[in-house]
């Protein structure tokens, strides 16, 4: 069991690379409802469709959740002639007009929700909107018969709107696809005689979401992988669990190495439970064979991928979970090239970044002298450590069919040659690994020999240097002890913008111009690594070691990514990733969110938030957070929302925004934000109480 028993400050913070409802809960007073009654907050009750355009003499079926829970609020028409039951199905006037609802529960209350009633369509449906939660199903009528009535469902931007039936005996029966389309919502169309009519379905996401069994002749488990730090220091862990789509994680198994742990461990994950919110914000209490009970928060951005945090007082850390494609688990380490990234302690708990590429022979085999490596290990006798090992080495197991896990080996013979005993790290490191596709694996060391954990990715040949626009950030130490955060963009050969956070000392572009005076990648085609440098004066530039990889973001375009590794004199010790920016507008509509890192007060302890943000028009940001706040008398704050103090800058030059401040009533985050592409955009806080970094992932 981990006991989170101390706080500590700690500088390598996970990078996360990491579709719901619009409507979340807000923190603005309510209106009063006279006779001197105190008006009940608005906050703690979101309502499902948050808004809904319905005809005349139509219905409406409303519901209202307290986080995951469904309640039986008081409905109340604030304006407007339409009626509204106990139950919530509201019913529109004979004539067209705007009304507004509420549902109040105690001293809280809803956010007022705006139905729009408009003309009688041609071909009536009903209900005419409605919220329908994932795997669901909801019958739809209307006053044409079946034989003669044609059903369909459509939704933007997605081939999986879900399904409708139609037949002459029964027809109009929608089953809810398993997550929110890109939109957030389905239309359900029935025609018939030449006319037709429509109705709106808003998707919730809810425990359907997480199933491995929705394809039950091929059941694709989920693999998880985070890492943070506890009282004993520095932990990650990779596994792999089943989720039924009903509350339960029906098994699974999880490697840990680090922490309190004497040793890398190997266990199982037991009969556990999990419960997802219809905003997509889960929480699973989790049994593994230590007998130790550990709980994930995360918030899905569809049903294959979430950013998770572990939300107890055991241990403070961030990372993701995917769906693992188990079709692609014989083609793991296929043949052709991967690139790496791995974070974590050294035997003396140096902090040390890794970052390199390898080729597969398609035989389980990086052979001798085709691999190459760069390491970065801030306890070295001189400061920093940079390896280029032109013969790494090593070889993988082929992966158990059901988990995706398998294990590797990296020879880096030089080690002890070239850096001598102060590394703490020798020669041959082994580690564990998890396929999610054959394109991405996550590793956790598997050895005494270090604490290293990441990813491989598949690599595009050596021949390819960094191009386009490109986004990145950057974590780790200073060189004295302290922790760092960098995040900008910059065109490759050209300038760009620059934010740093060296422990509290900020350093930004000036306003609407340039501080990246250069950047320059320079490719080794021989290896396919990357020199980047990047100067923002004459006096100050920084330095990485660059791998690029093959990159298909959650839900987004496949684009190219980098594994960096900061090599140069200015800090101890850094790692990173950047991606070719695909799209430089601003974040819109809804997304999951994950910032970790460290607090720079209060004891100066590891911090993880998770959390559900919407963004609206003139710089509006709504939402919810969980916070693992170890800084603060190891607090868990849980479903936590943002106030009106919310707000996010409309982006700016090489698709940067600043400020994107996230605002609670225990604290406020203000953050720079790096676009990557419409669904994906990188975050670094900006201020002087933390440093941390993380990753915003579209959910609609």
């Amino acid at each position: 069991m981990r006991k989170f028993v101390m706080r500590e400050k700690f500088g390598l913070t996970a990078i996360l690379a990491a579709n719901i409802i619009a409507v979340l809960l807000l923190s603005a007073c309510g209106s009063g409802s006279g006779g001197g009654t105190k008006p009940p907050v608005v906050g703690g009750i979101t309502v499902y469709p948050g808004s809904a355009n319905i005809s005349e003499n139509s219905t409406a079926q409303f519901t209202a959740y307290t986080g995951a829970t469904v309640i039986s609020p008081t409905w109340n028409v604030l304006t407007g002639t339409g009626t509204i039951s106990s139950s919530g199905l509201f019913t529109a006037p004979g004539s067209e007009e705007t009304d507004t609802i509420q549902a109040v529960s105690g001293s809280n209350a809803s956010p007022p929700i705006t139905i729009n009633v408009v003309a009688t369509q041609p071909v009536a449906v009903s209900p005419g909107a409605i919220a329908v939660p994932a795997g669901a199903t909801q019958q739809f009528s209307s006053a044409t018969s079946c034989a003669s009535t044609t059903w369909s469902v459509v939704a933007a931007g997605t081939s999986s709107p879900g399904t409708i039936t139609n037949g002459a005996a029964s027809c109009g029966l929608y089953t809810a696809p398993l997550s929110p389309p890109p939109s957030g919502s389905v239309t359900i169309v029935a025609a018939s005689g030449g006319n037709n009519g429509s109705a709106t379905a808003t998707i919730l996401f809810s425990n359907a979401s997480l199933n491995s069994f929705a394809n039950a002749a091929n059941p694709q488990p989920y693999a998880i992988a985070y890492s943070g730090h506890e009282g004993s220091g520095f932990f990650s862990v990779a596994g792999s669990f089943l989720a039924d789509g009903n509350g339960n994680i029906t098994g699974g198994t999880e490697d840990v190495i680090g922490g309190s742990s004497t040793g890398p461990m190997n266990t199982a994950i037991q009969a556990s439970t999990y419960t997802v919110g219809p905003d997509g914000r889960t929480t699973a209490n989790i049994t593994t064979g230590l007998g130790s009970g550990v709980v994930w928060q995360f918030v899905l951005s569809s049903n294959q991928h979430a950013l998770m945090i572990e939300f107890d007082k055991n241990a403070s850390g961030s990372g993701t979970i995917d769906q693992q494609d188990a079709g692609q688990f014989s083609a793991a380490f296929a043949l052709g090239n991967y690139a790496f990234g791995l974070s974590g302690l050294d035997t003396k708990s140096h902090a040390t970044g890794v970052a390199g590429r390898v080729f597969a022979n398609g035989n389980q085999t990086f052979p001798l002298g085709s691999g190459i490596l760069d390491l970065n290990d801030s306890g070295a006798s001189s400061q920093p450590t940079n390896v280029t090992d032109m013969q790494l080495q090593g070889g993988f197991t082929t992966p158990d069919p059901t988990t995706g896990r398998g294990t590797l080996t990296l020879n880096c013979p030089s080690f002890d040659t070239v850096l001598g005993a102060t590394t703490g790290i020798a020669g041959t490191l082994n580690f564990v690994y998890y396929v999610i596709d054959a394109t991405h694996l996550k590793v956790v060391e598997a050895d005494s020999t270090a604490t290293l954990s990441g990813d491989f990715y598949s690599a595009p040949p050596i021949s390819a240097n960094m191009g386009g626009t490109q986004v990145f950030v950057v974590a780790g130490l200073d060189n004295g002890g302290n922790p760092f955060g960098m995040g900008g963009a910059f065109v490759s050969s050209g300038t760009g913008v620059l934010d740093l956070n060296d422990n509290g000392t900020l350093t930004s572009p000036p306003k609407g111009g340039t501080n990246i005076t250069s950047a320059a990648p320079s490719l080794d085609a021989t290896t396919g690594r990357i020199n980047l440098a990047m100067s923002i004066s004459a006096s100050t530039s920084f330095q990485f070691a660059a791998y690029l990889f093959n990159y298909t973001p959650p839900d987004g375009l496949a684009s190219t990514g980098a594994v960096l590794l900061e090599i140069d004199s200015k800090m101890a010790v850094g790692n990173g990733v950047a991606f070719t920016q695909t799209g430089a507008s601003g974040p819109q509509g809804s997304f999951a969110l994950n910032l970790a890192g460290v607090a720079l007060s209060g004891g100066n302890g590891g911090q993880d938030i998770d959390g559900q943000i919407s963004t609206g028009n003139s710089g509006v940001l709504t939402g919810t957070v969980d916070i693992n706040d170890a800084a603060n008398s190891e607090n868990l704050v849980s479903g936590e929302p943002l106030t009106s103090a919310s707000t996010i800058a409309t982006v700016g030059i090489n698709g940067r925004g600043n400020p994107l401040t996230l605002a609670n009533k225990f604290e406020t985050n203000t953050l720079s934000y790096y676009v990557i592409d419409e669904n994906t955009a990188l975050l670094l806080e900006m201020d002087g109480n933390r440093v941390m970094t993380g990753m915003l992932v579209s959910q609609f």
